[in-house]
């Protein structure tokens, strides 16, 4: 209260940590002191905007500052998606996944190579597009989503092919795949290198297809997956 701020006839201010509390301080020795016999009030602002009351949309939005909607949003965050594969998407499409390479350009001493075929550098579109055990997991996905006319050269190619289809069920369906693709390639990737657990190609397209069954399963009920589980399993 400003009761505790005050000690007789002149302000009682903790010392400033910032310039926001220097403006404070210099503003408030601008005030007589003691205060006229009035109640206090107090009010919200969000931004420049006084609310007569606590509005937690416009607090967000102060504390969330909007960016321009990137041109790949629809491809990593859309309704249906699971998130845990939207999160890993989404940290790829940034590049920012801590693989090999980009672990050693950060000055750490260790191996650079590819932990699936050691013949590159574990890059991001190396180890999601390039190497050849990946690209035996994508062989079993393209059979179920279509497959493009030669295999994807970088990051950019893969969004396009996503994006590809006029159908808007092929395009939930690739999206939902190459997110679980991403995810499982990510996960079994660091089961070789942290636990020393190796899996063929096969076995884990297994599991993606396994989770493709439990996620188009789930959402049975919405018009737009009705028919994903006719698509995926042909």
């Amino acid at each position: 209260m400003v009761a505790d701020a005050i000690s007789g006839s002149a302000w009682s201010l903790p010392h400033p940590r910032s310039h926001q509390e220097v403006d404070l301080h210099s503003y408030l020795t601008t005030i007589t002191l003691p205060l006229p016999d009035v109640d206090d009030v107090f009010e919200w602002k969000a931004a420049n905007y006084p609310l007569k009351v606590f509005n937690s949309q416009a607090t967000w939005e102060v504390l969330r500052p909007r960016q321009a909607a990137q041109p790949w949003h629809d491809i990593v965050w859309f309704k249906g998606a699971v998130p845990k594969h939207a999160i890993s998407m989404w940290i790829a499409n940034y590049d920012r996944l801590a693989t090999r390479a980009r672990l050693v350009s950060w000055g750490l001493s260790i191996p650079v190579s590819c932990p699936f075929c050691a013949n590159f550098p574990e890059t991001r579109d190396h180890l999601f597009l390039s190497c050849q055990y990946t690209n035996n997991v994508w062989a079993h996905v393209f059979t179920r989503c279509n497959p493009p006319l030669q295999m994807f050269a970088n990051w950019a190619e893969l969004l396009s092919w996503i994006r590809a289809p006029q159908s808007r069920r092929l395009f939930l369906l690739r999206k939902l795949a190459s997110q679980v693709v991403v995810f499982h390639i990510w996960e079994q990737r660091n089961n070789l290198i942290h636990n020393n657990t190796s899996m063929p190609p096969t076995n884990v397209f297994r599991a993606i297809d396994r989770e493709m069954e439990n996620i188009i399963s789930s959402k049975r009920s919405n018009k737009l997956f009705s028919s994903l589980m006719v698509m995926w399993l042909r």
